[in-house]
């Protein structure tokens, strides 16, 4: 410790300034470059979305006359992902019950809160990441309400990301075989708004608001229909673009304060070293000479 003092001393005394500098570029190098990896972009590419499960309605005693089915992929501000699924139908005048079962194909996620009128998660025997969910929910008195509400939730591994200035989602599938209607998918952002975000790759909307993107199909009864395929989405936010491109702007400007700084320490070090060097030889010639006189 007592070194150190001492070097400290030699090198901020007033006669020893091209240790100052050399400190002093020191300093600016590291904070130069701290600087600069603090300033850099978060994502600068579109980030990996995991592949989302598939959806299999089915009706055990037979279906609606037509049926539509809403699914909601949202992602809220405690970075949980949520899959809500809706089921509307026209039914026959007197039926009192529809009996309902959704398969659910690759899921990792868990179950938000059990249906209102369904089963948990049932595993699949032999069929790891397959699940059932089974219901028997009365008719609806009025037209235009859901008979099925199921919410599936994902803590990690959702097929929706945001990364940087991006947003990128899969869509689940949803395929009801032997039915006819419309399956209408959207995606949400809770607490921020798609309108800041353009279509940077994938399929466009068929609707768009504010706050969602919807695409409706025909639901069709063939399994090479629109609605069994999943939708890629690649989005992109011009204010995030904007303000990644402030920020690599300034990150650049200090990582090249941090280069300049670093390539000036060895020359003024050898500065220093030399300045030194020669006051001491001529501390010892004047020593020399007063001893002679």
């Amino acid at each position: 410790m007592k070194r150190i003092r001492s070097a400290w001393r030699r090198i901020s005394a007033a006669s020893n300034p091209g240790y100052v500098v050399v400190l002093i570029l020191c300093a600016a190098t590291a904070t130069s470059f701290a600087l600069g990896f603090a300033y850099q972009p978060s994502g600068g590419v579109p980030a990996t979305t995991p592949a989302p499960p598939s959806l299999d309605l089915t009706f055990p005693a037979g279906g609606p006359r037509d049926l539509s089915v809403y699914s909601f992929l949202e992602q809220d501000g405690a970075r949980v992902t949520e899959l809500a699924v809706d089921a509307v139908g026209d039914f026959a005048s007197g039926r009192p019950r529809i009996r309902w079962t959704l398969t659910i194909h690759a899921f990792t996620g868990r179950l938000c809160r059990p249906p209102a009128h369904g089963t948990g998660l049932t595993p699949m025997r032999g069929f790891r990441g397959d699940y059932e969910i089974s219901g028997n929910a009365s008719v609806p008195a009025m037209a235009g309400q859901p008979f099925l509400d199921v919410e599936l939730c994902w803590d990690s591994g959702a097929p929706l990301v945001t990364s940087g200035s991006y947003l990128s989602a899969a869509l689940p599938p949803i395929f009801a075989p032997g039915e006819q209607g419309t399956v209408t998918r959207s995606l949400l952002l809770s607490g921020t708004s798609l309108s800041d975000y353009s279509l940077a790759g994938g399929i466009a909307p068929t609707a768009v608001s504010a706050s969602s993107w919807s695409w409706t199909a025909p639901l069709g009864s063939q399994y090479q229909s629109q609605s069994r395929s999943e939708i890629p989405v690649i989005g992109s936010s011009l204010p995030g673009l904007q303000q990644d491109n402030n920020s690599i702007f300034l990150s650049g400007i200090f990582f090249g304060i941090a280069g300049g700084a670093a390539v000036s320490i060895v020359p003024a070090w050898l500065d220093a070293s030399d300045r030194r060097k020669a006051r001491a030889g001529e501390e010892r010639r004047e020593e020399k000479h007063e001893v002679a006189s």
